[in-house]
């Protein structure tokens, strides 16, 4: 005779295993990342660390005081936010425009570049579009009479934003197939054009806003990860004004103490800004449900 289940039955089972898998993610996870928040802080505020003389705000006061850092937190922005929206206008044009060749060819060519890391992706960025790089040479060969103009270490970051929509693209790609499909926006296109509407107006009005909705969640989440981005602008950006990134990183290298304490402010600040994207995209996604 077969006993039922009882306490240790695997209805009991099931919970104790899924609340022993969020404890140690919290424990492994969450737990160094706020230890780690805290302790910048205090440093920060002059409690620990080799120049600790009690409470001050000193450290703070010249950090948000200096333009320059609001320039690389600005800078930051930007370059994550254009980043992002390139690659998202590209995967967009792609998916909705190309997906009958997608789909007869393949999607393998958007998984290679996924497997290059930022460094090498910044060195092969380096080498295509320096100043003596394989573009340059290509075009003084074919144009003898044209100027290459300067797309690394270049005032409008050409570079460390072409290298990292090119490294943004192929993800974007997709995702925006996978919705294409489980969303059956093909499906949703066609029945807007038995009802009359031009391909034109069923891209628009029906396939373009159901991907950029299911993407956007991710499109945020990437924005973060690009807001921090660091081997790309470190090899092809500028010396000033620096990523943010960048920034706090070469303070941490310095010796003057001084800039160290600086350094943890820039970092909570930092980490203010990323918790604040994330709280963004979870209050957005939470509306979202309750509509």
């Amino acid at each position: 005779m077969i006993k039922p289940l009882g306490k240790f039955g695997s209805n009991s089972i099931l919970p104790s295993f899924s609340q022993l898998g969020i404890g140690v993610y919290m424990f492994l996870v969450l737990f160094p990342l706020v230890a780690g928040l805290l302790y910048a802080l205090a440093y920060s505020l002059g409690l620990v660390g080799a120049l600790s003389k009690g409470f001050t705000l000193n450290h703070w006061q010249v950090v948000v005081g200096m333009p320059a850092i609001w320039k690389s937190f600005l800078l930051s922005l930007s370059i994550a936010s254009g980043v992002v929206l390139l690659a998202a206008m590209l995967a967009l044009a792609t998916v909705l425009l190309l997906h009958p060749y997608i789909r007869k060819t393949g999607s393998l060519v958007f998984f290679i570049p996924l497997g290059i890391p930022p460094m090498v992706a910044a060195f092969w960025g380096f080498h295509l579009l320096g100043d003596g790089g394989l573009l340059a040479r290509f075009i003084q060969k074919a144009f003898p009479f044209f100027t290459f103009p300067e797309l690394t270490n270049d005032a409008w970051h050409i570079g460390v934003i072409s290298v990292l929509v090119l490294l943004t693209y192929p993800f974007f790609c997709l995702q925006m197939l996978q919705a294409y499909h489980t969303q059956n926006v093909q499906g949703l296109m066609d029945i807007g054009k038995s009802l009359g509407g031009s391909r034109r107006y069923v891209l628009l009005r029906i396939g373009l806003p159901i991907l950029w909705k299911n993407a956007l969640p991710s499109l945020v989440l990437f924005g973060v990860f690009l807001f921090g981005a660091y081997e790309v602008p470190l090899l092809l950006g500028r010396q000033a004004p620096q990523m943010i990134s960048v920034l706090i990183a070469q303070k941490f290298k310095r010796f003057d103490l001084e800039m160290v304490a600086r350094a943890y402010v820039l970092t909570v600040l930092y980490a203010g800004f990323v918790l604040a994207g994330i709280w963004f995209l979870f209050k957005r996604k939470k509306a979202g449900r309750g509509a």
